[in-house]
């Protein structure tokens, strides 16, 4: 008779590394076919020198110590959110180049795949914006524009292009849904929505973010904690304290100008929740979170920073092992006390 041997005490129903990992690229297919169709054929070119950039990084390190510590698919989605987040006008080579310098920097550096305590596009993205700040950028709405009710609109008028359907797609929406609350909302934020036309592409596409993060989120991809204590503190802050600084009307701040103009929602699906970087903890990862939507606040502040949501991400990592040094200590405490417990029942 032959015995079965059986390996459930070593079986894992997660979700393989490589599996999520494409995935996650997969959830930016649809902000990718927006660039073709609105044909930034510039952004797509900056895509594929960072995709280029993150492959040869990898295949370096496999040259020089026989190790893959970097799979294709963590490549490829490291490269294109690096893109995502260079502006159009960024020299080609030069994104080739900084991604895969820094990718190949953060592995010898901060570790591998999965335990890094840096995010690699955070990084790349942060040396781009050191090698070529200009390109970059500045705010693009006036300290005026902060002072009326919802600065958004003045950002809609000025900068956005209406989308054809808007005006009758908002129609549809204030007869149908919003006026069962009793509120309205103006021509224009469905296009903000739906492509803002800002220059950085993880600025853009609000709406296939949204859809992005549901996927994500329901399929358990990644944890919904931190993103939700993040957006909620900056949202709070940008809503109740930003007038006081701005000298707006009071408790009013714009919370879509601060949503979509500065990838702050692009970069709380994408980019703060990233292997490696993150508490494990419940507790931790509302302090991480929280701590992350007040540096958002201090980067961002209301809207249109061209780097504020990169650097709130790098700023996070930074004191992320401070943090996760406190839940070791916690834990390994909450233990010996358990032990200790578990011990004295035992000797009576």
């Amino acid at each position: 008779m032959h015995s079965k041997v059986s390996t459930a005490p070593f079986t894992s129903f997660s979700k393989s590394a490589p599996l999520r990992t494409f995935c996650f690229w997969c959830a930016l297919v649809p902000q990718i076919a927006m660039l073709f169709a609105s044909a930034s054929y510039r952004s797509l070119l900056l895509i594929l020198a960072s995709v280029l950039g993150a492959l040869c990084s990898e295949a370096r390190n496999y040259i020089r110590k026989k190790n893959v510590t970097l799979s294709a698919a963590y490549a490829l989605l490291s490269g294109t959110l690096t893109g995502f987040f260079l502006p159009p006008n960024f020299p080609i080579f030069s994104a080739f180049l900084t991604t895969f310098l820094f990718m190949y920097t953060a592995k010898k550096i901060f570790g591998n795949s999965g335990v890094s305590w840096v995010n690699p596009v955070a990084l790349a993205v942060t040396g781009a914006w050191f090698i070529g700040h200009a390109f970059f950028g500045t705010f693009t709405i006036a300290g005026a524009d902060l002072l009326v009710k919802n600065p958004s609109l003045n950002l809609i008028e000025g900068a956005l292009l209406k989308n054809g359907v808007d005006e009758k797609l908002t129609l549809f929406l204030n007869d149908t849904i919003f006026s069962l609350f009793g509120v309205s909302i103006p021509n224009g934020y469905v296009s903000l929505f739906w492509d803002n036309h800002a220059a950085i592409p993880a600025f853009r596409f609000a709406f296939w973010t949204l859809l992005a993060s549901l996927f994500l989120f329901s399929f358990d991809f990644i944890n919904i904690e931190i993103p939700a204590v993040f957006l909620l503190v900056y949202c709070a802050l940008v809503r109740y304290v930003s007038p006081l600084f701005t000298g707006g009307v009071p408790r009013e701040g714009d919370l879509l100008l601060a949503l979509l103009s500065s990838g702050i929602l692009f970069a709380s699906v994408f980019l703060l929740y990233w292997p490696g970087t993150t508490p494990f903890s419940m507790a931790g990862k509302a302090f991480y979170g929280a701590f992350g939507g007040v540096f958002a606040f201090i980067f961002c502040g209301t809207g249109t920073s061209p780097f504020g949501a990169v650097a709130t991400v790098l700023f996070m990592n930074i004191i992320s092992p401070a943090l996760q040094t406190f839940e070791t200590k916690s834990l390994r405490k909450r233990l010996s006390s358990l032990l200790a417990l578990e011990l004295g029942e035992a000797d009576k």
